[in-house]
């Protein structure tokens, strides 16, 4: 068995057969056996699969709730979760119920561990999720399903806006609890998964026989990975002080979130060193970087200093270029030139921000005013940052294929 991952099934011990491989995956999944075969396959296995229970809801939304009605129907039942209304449609009913049941697992005194490191770092934190995180998500076959939807800039900024908003809720005291900010908006991203997972399916542009499943049950895990483990070696290059404990503790909320959000338990990682095991297998089976990859990478580069409040056209390509290059250094030079960032710059900015953010830590022990002081200084940097107005506390869905022909979601 796989360190990575539970308990395995029957299935899953066997090898996959070709048959069962979306045709992109088939050179990736090759390298990947030789890491570590019985991930490799199971992931593979998760890339034709969806999420059953959230499918099912947005189709039975779709069938028999109006668009317009649909942020009040995933509301109410939302809001009354222990006792939806009677008419609460029954796939969604389902869906929200089981989301509202906590895994053994979950410790809430290790989850405000990993909050107090979060806080401490959260500067940091945002950086690698932005720099390094992300842009290693949409290098990925992620990156097409997002392209094909997308009005790229606008949706970047949205994008980059909903991540670090559902990143600094789970770190919320009580925020993952069933009814909590970050439980509701888990799963207000899960339904729009679906939805979009049911529209790509339409679309010309995705073939189901070479790409799988579009926001595929593997994607997901690839996310949630990224987001958890991985990011954490980002973070520790910037100079974020994560002890150990922490680290795993921090994938240990992710893992929570990853379970509302829908990827089966069955293929979820534990810890820090499985979810970073996750990732590089994960990432090996992905297909090659294409032009989606190249498009999404780099709006999200594009949309960072907007994200930052930057608007004015001078600062924004400077800060652009300064987080490329912080980029390129975290995620690194093959992966930054296949996504056509910007030739490297000689000055490495890394270093000098591991430095800087070590010294600022290391003062703030001798003068111990400044912590308080840049605590809230960080915290009101995430609270501008994540601010999606209304759209924030909407559980509305999207109508069509093109972002740009939808209703408002």
């Amino acid at each position: 068995m796989s360190a990575t991952l539970g308990a395995a099934s029957p299935r899953s011990r066997a090898s996959v057969s070709p048959r069962e491989i979306p045709a992109c995956y088939v050179d990736g999944h090759r390298v990947a056996r030789a890491l570590d075969p019985d991930l490799a396959d199971r992931y593979i296995r998760y890339t034709t699969l969806g999420d059953p229970l959230a499918d099912r809801a947005v189709e039975q939304l779709a069938a028999i709730v109006e668009p317009q009605h649909v942020h009040r129907t995933i509301a109410r039942t939302v809001d009354h979760y222990r006792d939806p209304p009677k008419n609460t449609p029954e796939a969604l009913r389902q869906l929200i119920e089981s989301s509202a049941v906590v895994p053994d697992w979950f410790n809430p005194e290790t989850a405000m561990r990993a909050t107090r490191a979060f806080l401490r770092n959260s500067d940091m934190v945002l950086a690698g999720l932005v720099a390094g995180a992300i842009v290693e998500g949409f290098s990925t076959l992620i990156g097409k399903s997002f392209r094909i939807r997308s009005r790229i800039i606008l949706n970047g900024v949205r994008r980059l806006k909903q991540n670090t908003l559902q990143l600094t809720e789970q770190f919320m005291p009580g925020g993952l609890e069933p009814g909590g900010d970050a439980w509701r908006l888990s799963l207000r991203i899960r339904l729009v998964h679906a939805q979009a997972r049911m529209l790509l399916r339409q679309s010309e542009e995705w073939d189901t026989p070479t790409h799988g499943m579009p926001l595929s049950a593997a994607h997901m895990l690839l996310g949630a990975a990224a987001f958890s483990g991985r990011l954490m070696d980002h973070v520790a290059r910037l100079g974020g002080d994560f002890s150990p404990e922490e680290q795993d503790a921090y994938v240990h909320v992710w893992r929570y979130t990853g379970i509302v959000m829908g990827i089966p338990e069955a293929i979820m990682f534990h810890d820090r060193a499985s979810a970073c095991s996750a990732f590089q297998i994960a990432a090996t089976c992905e297909p090659p970087r294409d032009d989606d990859s190249v498009i999404m990478a780099n709006s999200i580069i594009q949309s960072a200093p907007i994200l930052l409040g930057i608007t004015e056209t001078k600062e924004r390509r400077e800060m652009a270029a300064f987080i490329y290059q912080v980029s390129r250094e975290l995620i690194g030079n093959d992966l930054a030139n296949s996504l056509k960032f910007p030739k490297p710059t000689l000055i490495r900015k890394v270093p000098l921000l591991f430095l800087r953010n070590r010294a600022e830590k290391a003062v703030s022990k001798v003068l111990p005013g400044l912590v308080g002081a840049r605590s809230r200084k960080q915290f009101h940097t995430l609270l501008d940052v994540s601010d999606l107005g209304e759209a924030e506390h909407s559980y509305a869905l999207p109508t069509t294929l093109y972002d740009e022909n939808s209703r408002a979601w």
